[in-house]
């Protein structure tokens, strides 16, 4: 790494320093140890460093007999040639230090215990009092950031320089009366998260104050800044900046100067550096959403830059909590299986020095941790069988899962290698301003009604004046309703434009054809939403990573230290092409089949990654693996799509054959991404339980042994059928 720069150059300690690796909390004025004529910043090789925890309060403090007594304020122990302490009391603590770290390293030192309180914005707002309170963690990260969000605080920095963060992190703080925080600062916990969106300074600032305001002094509190390179986007300092998943398409001049926002996603170097001078809250931006999980092992365990199958298991980590309790319940297609589904707990990870993960949760809460609701966010928002971070690439391939416990399970199996040279760029521009509004029809000939309104909305509108105009009915009437609403169906009016006067063509449109239109016909009366709103293009590509240094800020000392962007030389040369391939030959024929919905053997989780969907099935019985092998290919899934399929879009496929699971990519059915999607699903969320409820011919004998499975998981959860 290397610090200094900014308004003032500062002097570190080299990462190994007996002072600061002994005495975390050693009273030296760090400014003023070293004494040499040589005042420039120091420079040392880029990586984590070997600073490490040594496992804090997790280990006793060493026999009196070892540390001798000395005391520590006598001189100073950097073992710098130009200290003036005295030389045989410098060897001598240098021994006792020696002997010390000898000590601390033959005990084992337990794993890390992090906890999620938060996989959203407004989620979890409980949940860092909970997790402080009962969970018995070390350390609490958060993730809230999407790349829908990163959009709308783009538009907020618009009008006011100072917003542009989360503020719920605050809010979590200052639950129940502020004992939240009370707690954290009590029982030592860390906290890291990329709460600062696109100011994390000012997340900072904000929790620094509300801290002191309930008499909190003395949280040391770090930023983590470098991921805007908006201004390097302006001056073209990255040259042409192609998309990630379109071909052909690059960033044009008119993107530019409509640009709100350019993050690059960055990795856990700033964060390990914030831990490693002792930050006990670290506010990052737009990191990549494992990296505070990353960070917070790296810094515990002291793993060096290049141990990569570890780091890959703490990227693992990352990815299994980030999201709270989707790995505890939450958007689980299982959840009739589970006792108590609402309210789940939410996660704990504990990450081993060799990089192992056990999923568990506070005992005694919700919801439940399984293999199963592992297997789902393991293949959540996944792109193949290389996780590509800045920091490592996981092969996850041949990835295991096995309970270990009540509410444990471990994941071991990934291996790291170097990660790539590029690290992923979110590029907000704005698109121009959209509307939207909702219409029902009830009853008989619903296709005529959603038609007839539709017609008669288009005729009114000059379409030249519109980027998008959608209009779609969600929904089918039931036969023979037994109540009004089983027969309603939902008909959404979405619309973009460059200009907001478009928008009034809409207004005029929809009330044009209220008295006119078809029998039965009514309108959401919240009018608001026709009220044209900025909205912004999401637009995804990569950069080197050479060119994304980083800043560590501490808002207690101004403090500022720069950590260097990692070296070509520990990348990959180049990043890894997804493998994508089809089952070879039939691997599984069935002797009967029964006609039923895919979900009634198969399990499954879909989510976005900006304009592409992914979704992963497996099955719960090795006998099954073949048949899904064999029926679950890229040819399957575009038939199950029906008409939500196109020629623009592509897919990708790929197993997991420790999992039983398949997993596929199809590029380009959520449009440009969620921040400017036409879709009411742009987060692909319900996109797998769309291709579960198709039906499919299954295998009886397969079918009736899962059908089983299930009925007897939910008389264990005290259920007779699917209701709560």
């Amino acid at each position: 790494m290397l610090f200094g720069g900014g308004a003032q150059s500062v002097s570190l300690q080299p990462l190994g320093c007996p002072t600061e690796q002994g005495y975390p909390d050693s009273p030296h004025d760090r400014s003023a140890v070293h004494t040499s004529n040589d005042s420039s910043p120091l420079s040392v090789t880029w990586g984590l460093g070997k600073l490490s925890h040594k496992g804090g309060d997790a280990l006793p403090p060493p026999p009196a007999a070892l540390t001798g007594g000395a005391d520590r304020n006598a001189g100073c122990m950097c073992g710098y040639a130009s200290c003036e302490a005295d030389a045989v009391f410098l060897s001598t603590v240098r021994l006792i230090e020696s002997v010390r770290y000898l000590w601390t390293d033959l005990m084992a030192r337990r794993p890390i215990r992090i906890g999620n309180c938060s996989g959203a914005i407004n989620d979890g707002l409980d949940q860092l009092y909970e997790l402080a309170k009962f969970g018995g963690v070390d350390a609490i990260t958060a993730d809230y950031l999407a790349e829908f969000n990163l959009a709308w605080r783009a538009i907020d920095l618009q009008t006011d320089p100072e917003l542009g963060f989360e503020a719920n992190f605050l809010d979590q703080l200052a639950w129940n009366n502020g004992e939240a925080a009370r707690l954290l600062v009590k029982n030592k916990i860390k906290v890291v998260h990329d709460g600062g969106g696109l100011n994390p300074r000012g997340l900072a600032v904000a929790t620094d104050k509300y801290l002191k305001s309930l008499g909190l002094n003395g949280v040391r509190i770090a930023w983590v800044a470098g991921d805007n390179v908006t201004e390097k986007v302006r001056n073209n300092e990255f040259r042409r900046i192609k998309h990630l998943d379109q071909a052909g398409l690059y960033l044009q001049e008119s993107d530019i100067k409509s640009m709100l926002t350019a993050n690059a996603y960055t990795g856990q170097a700033g964060v390990v550096h914030a831990l490693q001078e002792g930050a006990d809250i670290v506010i990052c931006g737009r990191c990549c959403d494992a990296s505070p999980v990353m960070g917070l092992a790296s810094w515990w365990h002291g793993w060096d830059a290049e141990d990569y199958d570890k780091l890959a298991g703490g990227l693992m980590a990352g990815h299994l909590i980030e999201c709270g309790p989707y790995v505890t319940g939450g958007n689980y297609c299982g959840a009739p299986e589970i006792r108590n589904v609402l309210r789940p707990g939410f996660p704990i990870g504990e990450i081993a020095a060799d990089g192992t993960i056990v999923v568990t949760k506070i005992e005694g809460t919700n919801g439940a941790v399984t293999i199963d609701t592992c297997k789902a966010q393991l293949l959540y928002e996944i792109q193949g069988t290389k996780y590509l971070n800045p920091d490592v690439i996981a092969d996850i391939e041949n990835v295991q899962l096995q309970e270990v416990g009540k509410d444990r399970v471990k994941l071991s199996g990934v291996r790291g290698s170097a990660p790539p040279p590029t690290t992923k760029l979110a590029v907000c521009i704005l698109g121009g301003y959209q509307v939207e509004i909702a219409g029902y029809c009830a009853g008989l000939d619903t296709d005529f009604k959603y038609q007839q309104f539709k017609q008669g909305i288009l005729g009114r509108l000059n379409l030249a004046d519109f980027n998008t105009v959608s209009i779609q009915r969600y929904g089918t009437a039931a036969e023979d309703p037994k109540c009004q609403a089983d027969t309603t169906v939902q008909i959404r009016i979405f619309a973009q434009a460059d200009k907001k006067e478009a928008m009034a063509q809409i207004r005029q449109g929809i009330f044009y054809n209220g008295m006119s239109g078809f029998c039965g016909m009514s309108l959401s009366m919240d009018w608001r939403t026709l009220e044209p709103r900025p909205y912004v293009k999401y637009f995804p590509a990569l950069v080197p990573q050479t060119m994304v240094p980083l800043e560590v800020n501490r808002v207690d000392t101004g403090r500022k230290d720069l950590v260097q962007a990692r070296p070509q030389k520990l990348c990959a040369a180049v990043a890894p092409q997804q493998r994508t391939f089809e089952p070879q030959g039939m691997l599984f024929i069935a002797s009967k089949t029964v006609r039923r919905p895919l979900g009634d053997l198969v399990f499954g989780r879909s989510g976005d990654k900006g304009g592409n969907a992914n979704v992963g099935f497996w099955v719960r019985d090795a006998a099954a693996w073949p048949w899904l092998q064999s029926f679950m290919t890229s040819r399957k899934v575009i038939e199950l799509l029906g008409d939500d399929w196109s020629d623009k879009f592509t897919v990708e496929r790929c197993e997991f054959p420790r999992l039983w699971a398949v997993h596929f990519v199809v590029k380009g059915i959520l449009q440009e991404g969620v921040s400017s999607s036409s879709l009411i699903d742009g987060f692909g969320k319900s996109f797998g339980e769309f291709l579960r409820a198709r039906h499919v011919d299954l295998p009886v004998d397969l079918l009736q042994k899962e059908q089983k499975r299930r009925r007897d998981n939910m008389a264990l959860a005290g259920r007779t059928q699917v209701k709560l």
